[in-house]
């Protein structure tokens, strides 16, 4: 695992380098998370049970179970020996839990509905969820109490922006993203985009449903995955839609939003790449530097995967990238690509 300048032969020649099924067979994983040092990895399983692993030396290191509560989008806090997550059954409260002994170090109580995002904020201990309630709820991890509530209609995405400042809710109703003054999140938001590319239908008949709501590395866009055949990048600044990623399958419909919004896109470091998996075995990439055309850019690779991909994460410090259905696959670029890149 090394770090290294992301290229367009570099991201092309990833591949599978180390697979892991550590989950009840038969059960999916439905959510991976990277510590801020990229050494460590953390998944949920709707078996009811967390796994960790090594990404340093690519090795299981040891499972967790929550089988009375269940476990969804566990996030590390700023501590590779803590996290939080979001229960899944009993109720709705977010457990924040010391991986250390596996004790719980505090509760947070408000949620009357299934959290279906859950979100660390990158500057301080605090953090986002949104919930099936119709609200968003800001928590701070030193106190059981929930700083500030939103109300906004269901299901709802969250993200900060990379200074922590800034909070995007994404509201898959209206096809509006709403961005908030951490400061001030008890106002109302600062600037409300309506995208209208999202704010059609496909086929007339099912609205476009998210999948997730992630900004750029450097705060000037903000990725919107999507369960249709389209993801979209649009300028954090004016809300424009920039460009249209596409050429890949959408989504299998499926109503259930419990455990949608781990989400199977994401960005590269750099923002320059957009992977996305599928339920049709592959990985796709597309490069945002790519000639458009109609706004629109096609994958510039993809790969073969042994499963199906529904849930990812990438490497916040190196060139790596986690992918999980029922197993959890490390893809890494070709030694002797990076090598030839120094």
């Amino acid at each position: 695992m090394t770090t290294v300048t992301m290229s367009r032969e570099i991201v092309s020649s990833f591949q599978p380098s180390k697979s892991f099924r550590n989950h009840q067979e038969g059960s999916k994983i439905t959510s991976i998370d990277f510590d801020d040092s990229g050494s460590n990895v953390i998944c949920c399983g709707d078996d009811e049970s967390l796994t960790l692993y090594d990404a340093k030396s690519g090795k299981f290191t040891r499972p967790l179970y929550s089988k009375k509560y269940g476990c969804h989008l566990a996030r590390f806090t700023h501590s590779s020996t803590n996290c939080i997550y979001a229960s899944t059954k009993e109720d709705d409260t977010i457990r924040y839990l010391s991986l250390h002994d596996s004790s719980y170090i505090r509760y947070f109580k408000g949620h009357k509905q299934k959290v279906i995002g859950l979100e660390m904020s990158p500057s301080d201990d605090r953090f986002l969820s949104s919930s099936l309630d119709g609200t968003i709820r800001l928590w701070d991890l030193k106190s059981q109490h929930s700083q500030g509530l939103l109300t906004i209609p269901t299901p709802a995405f969250v993200a900060f922006d990379p200074s922590g400042v800034v909070f995007a809710a994404g509201c898959e109703a209206t096809g509006e993203i709403l961005l908030y003054d951490m400061r001030n999140y008890d106002r109302e938001p600062f600037e409300v985009f309506s995208i209208e590319s999202l704010q059609q239908t496909d086929n007339g008949q099912i609205p476009t449903q998210w999948s997730k709501l992630e900004f750029s590395n450097d705060g000037k866009t903000i990725l919107v995955a999507t369960q249709s055949a389209a993801h979209y990048l649009i300028d954090a600044f004016t809300g424009q839609t920039i460009m249209r990623f596409t050429g890949h399958p959408p989504a299998l419909f499926t109503p259930e939003r419990q455990f949608s919004s781990s989400g199977n896109t994401c960005l590269s470091p750099d923002g320059r790449f957009v992977f996305s998996g599928s339920h049709d075995k592959k990985l796709y990439i597309w490069d945002i530097q790519s000639p458009i055309r109609d706004g629109a850019q096609r994958p510039i690779k993809s790969f073969e995967s042994r499963s199906s991909i529904s849930s990812i994460a990438f490497n916040p410090r190196h060139a790596m990238l986690a992918a999980a259905d029922e197993d959890l696959s490390f893809w890494l670029p070709d030694p002797a690509t990076v090598d030839k890149a120094k």
